[in-house]
């Protein structure tokens, strides 16, 4: 009788030791049964390699969590002042807050600062140990190096056993910090907490009051050394307010311009009456008749009176108004025969040439005091120009030393504003309580946890795996056939019957 696994096969003239000789072709049903035989090689590879995970997760030590809550709200200390100019005040938004809170909780510096207030021995005793091992073997000098890498890597270890976080849009910082001794997992997060406050404390009072004192300071001293360039400029220049200089010499150009052309306007219109004047006087007599004694004209008057009295009641041919114009005529041609007024005849100096003589004397006596007038004024604006021309070219000296003083009075003043302010703020922002606060401490936890169950899980879940892989190597590494079907698979022939073991 032949095994299950001797399969007979026809069709066909190939040898059939050829045929035995190639890996069977098998399916996931022949996979199967093989895992099956090799179920207890499976078990004796699983057994050992169990037993060693749970051994090792027996050897894992238990740890206990502490934790702790923190609360944050919006402090004085958060809100971005400019320290020069107007713009006010910038609040960041809660979330970017608690993330900056969270950055100051996770700083390298609060766990050193929390670790330096135990004994090391006490946190971590096999650093320690392996450090007093190095230290006995090396020499002294390197002593100090290897315990500041001691204390880094018990540093390290800290910040890998502490947890911080917080839930969105919440201003509660949750933390947590693991060790092996559950009082001292309390006693390390409090003290991680105080050495965080405290740092906080020392990252937000950034003595703002005492580095704006010294900038006004700076400021003040700055102004002093432009008053010392002010004074010294008005010394060299010999001014005594520039302003009121300034503005003085340009009161005293117009006054001296206006009285120029008024004094110019004014000795114009003098010449030209003065020309008038001797125009008038080179017509005119100097004496005249005073006085003539001869009544033709007036009897010519009364005549021509007495011929219009008759007129009003003759008509002019009749013989009264005849005779009348006759004694006219005779008297008119007396008169013109002798070419004006005759008879003895008094003459006098001409009392309109006196007159427009004294005119034209005054006037020239104007005229010489314009001219001496008009001299004085245009020496003086000649005097004016000349400090006018001066002063303007010192202005753009003067209005650099002017913009640089006001510049430093404008930012002693702002920063004396700020210094207080910030003094005030510093008091008031002093304690952390007004914007973090501890809202449950750490305290001893009950219950410890460790990675037991875990390391027996991976231990088991690792076992299997290996008992698998040695099952599947098994499997495949067979050369016998395990059904008809992969008799048929392999050689391509089909299987007409088969012989089971008896």
């Amino acid at each position: 009788m032949s095994s299950s696994s001797d399969w007979g096969v026809t069709g066909g003239s190939k040898d059939h030791s050829g045929v035995m000789r190639q890996r069977p072709k098998i399916g996931p049903m022949e996979l199967v049964i093989q895992l099956w035989r090799a179920k207890w090689l499976m078990i004796a590879v699983f057994i050992p390699i169990f037993l060693l995970g749970i051994l090792a997760a027996l050897q894992m030590p238990k740890s206990y969590e502490a934790n702790s809550r923190l609360y944050v709200r919006m402090g004085d200390e958060n809100v971005y002042r400019p320290r020069v100019g107007s713009e006010s005040p910038v609040a960041p938004e809660e979330e970017l807050l608690i993330q900056a809170e969270l950055e100051v909780l996770r700083s390298p510096v609060v766990a050193e600062r929390a670790l330096a207030k135990f004994p090391l021995e006490r946190v971590y005793p096999k650093l320690v140990e392996a450090m007093n091992k190095q230290m006995a073997e090396t020499p002294p000098d390197a002593h100090d190096a290897i315990a500041e890498e001691t204390f880094q890597k018990a540093v390290a270890t800290l910040r890998k056993s502490f947890k911080s976080g917080t839930a969105p849009k919440t201003p509660v910082i949750g933390t947590a910090l693991e060790h092996e001794n559950a009082q001292l997992s309390a006693e390390l997060l409090n003290a991680w907490i105080g050495a965080y406050l405290d740092y906080r404390n020392e990252v937000f009072a950034t003595n703002g009051s005492a580095s704006l004192g010294n900038q006004r300071k700076k400021f003040e001293g700055q102004l002093l050394d432009v008053e010392d360039e002010i004074r010294q400029f008005l010394a060299s220049n010999e001014i005594g307010d520039f302003e009121s200089e300034r503005q003085t010499a340009q009161q005293l150009y117009a006054t001296v311009s206006g009285e120029l052309l008024t004094n110019q306007s004014r000795a114009s219109a003098v010449e030209g009456q003065l020309d008038i004047y001797n125009q008038q006087l080179a017509t005119m007599e100097p004496q005249q008749n005073l006085y003539v004694e001869d009544n033709s004209a007036q009897k010519l008057i009364e005549l021509r009176i007495e011929r219009e009295d008759l007129l009003a009641r003759y008509t002019p041919e009749s013989r009264a108004v005849q005779a009348i114009d006759t004694r006219i005529e005779k008297i008119e041609e007396y008169l013109n025969g002798r070419g004006g007024l005759s008879g003895t005849t008094r003459r006098g100096p001409n009392p309109v040439y006196q007159q427009v003589e004294q005119a034209a004397s005054n006037l020239n006596a104007e005229a010489q005091s314009l001219q001496l007038q008009g001299a004085e004024l245009r020496r003086q604006l000649a005097g004016v120009e000349a400090r006018l021309r001066r002063l303007n070219e010192l202005t753009p000296e003067w209005q650099e030393l002017q913009r640089r003083k006001t510049l430093m009075e404008r930012n002693v003043e702002n920063f004396s504003v700020r210094e207080v302010e910030e003094r005030a703020l510093s008091e008031l922002s002093g304690q952390t309580a007004d914007s973090v606060r501890v809202l449950e401490p750490a305290r001893v936890p009950i219950k410890g946890k460790s990675l037991r169950t875990p390391v027996a899980a991976l231990g088991f879940l690792f076992a299997g795996f290996t008992a698998l892989l040695a099952g599947l190597l098994w499997a495949l590494t067979r050369r016998g056939f395990v059904t008809a079907r992969s008799v048929e698979r392999t050689t391509g022939l089909r299987v007409v019957g088969s012989l089971s073991a008896a």
